[in-house]
């Protein structure tokens, strides 16, 4: 009895260290990047803190994720565990985009309960580990582009 109950432990314990392992969001077996995103050429009033609201991180508003100075500038490292995603780029608790439309978005620029999106990217490679993301506003379209 004793032999086989330390045995099933070990099975337990092994199970556990194979399937049990979580990833930096506490979610188990999903994959996940680290995303920098990098704004560059924007107007060069574009000076201080900004947000990166989208999918990813529920429309949140409220962080500062990126300081821009002379409209250009690199956020910190950002989780994202989806594939596709939509985002924008404004001041923090602010949905005014000091930049629209001098600088159109790919998206289709909706607002829903608040939330707009100008930059909607589609296949990031979550498998890469991590991925920089550069939004050029020099264009009369702002594409986003993995490097």
């Amino acid at each position: 009895m004793k032999k086989s109950l330390t045995f099933l432990s070990i099975i337990a314990c092994l199970l556990l260290c194979l399937f049990g392992c979580a990833d930096v969001n506490g979610l188990h077996n999903q994959e996940a990047a680290m995303v920098t995103f990098v704004f560059k050429n924007f107007p060069e009033t574009m000076d201080g803190e900004y947000s990166i609201p989208g999918n990813f991180n529920n429309w949140d508003n409220t962080q500062s994720t990126i300081k821009l100075t002379a409209g250009n500038g690199s956020s910190t490292p950002i989780v994202i565990s989806a594939s596709n995603i939509q985002f924008s780029l404004v001041k923090v608790n602010d949905w005014n985009r000091v930049w629209y439309p001098a600088v159109e978005g790919n998206g289709s620029d909706p607002s829903a309960a608040g939330k707009m999106h100008n930059f909607y990217i589609d296949g990031l490679d979550l498998s890469a580990g991590e991925i920089t993301l550069v939004i050029d506003g020099s264009a009369a379209v702002a594409t986003p582009v993995v490097e």
